[in-house]
Parts: C-alpha cells; sequence; structure tokens
C-alpha cells in the first residue's frame, strides 16, 4: 500500500470548494462497488464504531444534481456523528484532490431501501461527480469565515492548526466550534446554539464539530507530526466539549 500523501491533501484544505452543479461525466472510481474507507486509508476519530460509507446512485436517493451520492452510515454510539465528520471531510479532501467535485448534503437522505443498512441509519449524504466547470477557491480571500480570535477561548494566539479549522465548511456556514489551546493540546467544544436555524440542525452541528477536527489532523499530518486524541474533557460556559486533538 502507498503511502499516504497528507501533504498534498492538506493542499486542499486551501483549495476545496463545495460544489453544487456536476457535469454527466462517469466517475469510475464511483461506479464499482469499493470500500471507501479502506481505498482513502480513512482515519477514525473513535475505533470501534460501526460505519459504511456507500456510494449510491441516483435512482437510490433523491437526488437531482449529481449522478453519484455518498450515503454514511452509523450505529448510534456516543461521538458516533463526530467520527461520521471526521471521516467524511477526509474522503472530500481525497475526491477534491483527484478532480471531483463533492458538497455535504445534510437534508438529503436515500430511498426508503437504503435508509438502513446492516441495523446502521445513514445521518448524511455527499453529492459527489465530475464538475460542471472548474471549482476552486484563492486562499484566504476565497473563504467567508470568522477571524480566528471569534473561534478561540483564551490565548487568541493562533497557529495553521487553527486556521486549518477556521476554513473547515459547515451546516449553513455556521462554524460552530470553539478552540482552546493549552500548549499542544486543542481542547474542541461546540458552542451553543445562537439562532433557530442551529436549533434545528443539532445533529448536523455535531458532524461539523469531526469535520473540523479532520482538518486539524490532516494539517498536523502534513507536517509529519504526531497526532493523539483525548475525550476526557467537561463542558464550560463555552459549550459542550467534543474532544481534544494533541500534536507533538
Amino acid at each position: 500500500m502507498n503511502m499516504k500523501d497528507y501533504k498534498k491533501l492538506s493542499e486542499m484544505i486551501y483549495k476545496r470548494k463545495s460544489v453544487r452543479a456536476f457535469s454527466k461525466k462517469p466517475a469510475d472510481i464511483l461506479d464499482n462497488d469499493i470500500d471507501l474507507i479502506k481505498t482513502f486509508e480513512l482515519t477514525p476519530l473513535i475505533d470501534n464504531i460501526k460505519v459504511l460509507i456507500k456510494v449510491l446512485k441516483k435512482s437510490e436517493v433523491k437526488n437531482d444534481r449529481s449522478n453519484y451520492c455518498i450515503a454514511f452510515y452509523t450505529e448510534d454510539k456516543p461521538l458516533s456523528l463526530e467520527n461520521i465528520g471526521f471521516l467524511g471531510q477526509q474522503l472530500e479532501l481525497e475526491l477534491q484532490l483527484k478532480g471531483l467535485g463533492t458538497c455535504w448534503w445534510g437534508m438529503k437522505k436515500p430511498k426508503k431501501d437504503y435508509k438502513k443498512i446492516d441495523s446502521m441509519e445513514c445521518v448524511i449524504t455527499m453529492t459527489v461527480g465530475y464538475p460542471q466547470k472548474e471549482e476552486s477557491r484563492v486562499y484566504p480571500d476565497g473563504f467567508s469565515r470568522k477571524p480566528a480570535k471569534d473561534i478561540m477561548i483564551g490565548n487568541k494566539e493562533s497557529d495553521k492548526f487553527i486556521e486549518a479549522v477556521r476554513i473547515a465548511p459547515s451546516a449553513v456556514n455556521l462554524q460552530p466550534w470553539l478552540i482552546e489551546k493549552i500548549n499542544k493540546q486543542y481542547d474542541f467544544y461546540l458552542r451553543p446554539p445562537k439562532t433557530i436555524i442551529e436549533k434545528m440542525i443539532p445533529d448536523m452541528r455535531r458532524i461539523d464539530m469531526g469535520i473540523a477536527m479532520a482538518h486539524m489532523f490532516v494539517q498536523a499530518k502534513a507536517d509529519n507530526l504526531n497526532v493523539s486524541f483525548k475525550f476526557e474533557g467537561k463542558d464550560t460556559k463555552f459549550g459542550k466539549f467534543t474532544g481534544s486533538i494533541i500534536i507533538t
């Protein structure tokens, strides 16, 4: 198996863009029934959660955007949704690196026969295919995001790992994460919902936390650093504790 090129993958963090207009060009890699987790060597946030990531055709999901849709299935355990976001965002970067376009699609679910597989429920989907036109951003002006100080608790000194989180995608671009940096440890908190929309999408906000953590993980691995996780922490007035990433 080839060594995973996190350097190239991390470059996509600063170029990726959600795609909503797809061409009809077939994507060979999606036509085959492959194990996406193994094919792209995706790293889970939590090891002991059963997950399935499956490519569905247009006839298997209510999808008027593209010929393909990726469905994410998981058993219901603590941090299962965060784990889906963590795996899914790695996959999104891998697919965009191969020239495919992607877009997280929280409100679309598969048709009846594909809502559950092996007792696992589909919790979110992602449209995928070749974009109608080239889609990429120019960093930093191409990203409409909060400044780093607004997503940090305590020490407001940002770095490349927090910056990778700052420009991560999120549902309705609400960016629900807060980070406290203590030496080489980054504690992630899900801030309380501020709007009616946020109150309506609690599951997607949890998936967003996994997406954010994936960006930090990929950036750290691109720098050939060691990454470990810790999930013992307390909620604070700032938000609900999700987990910690330690980079050494």
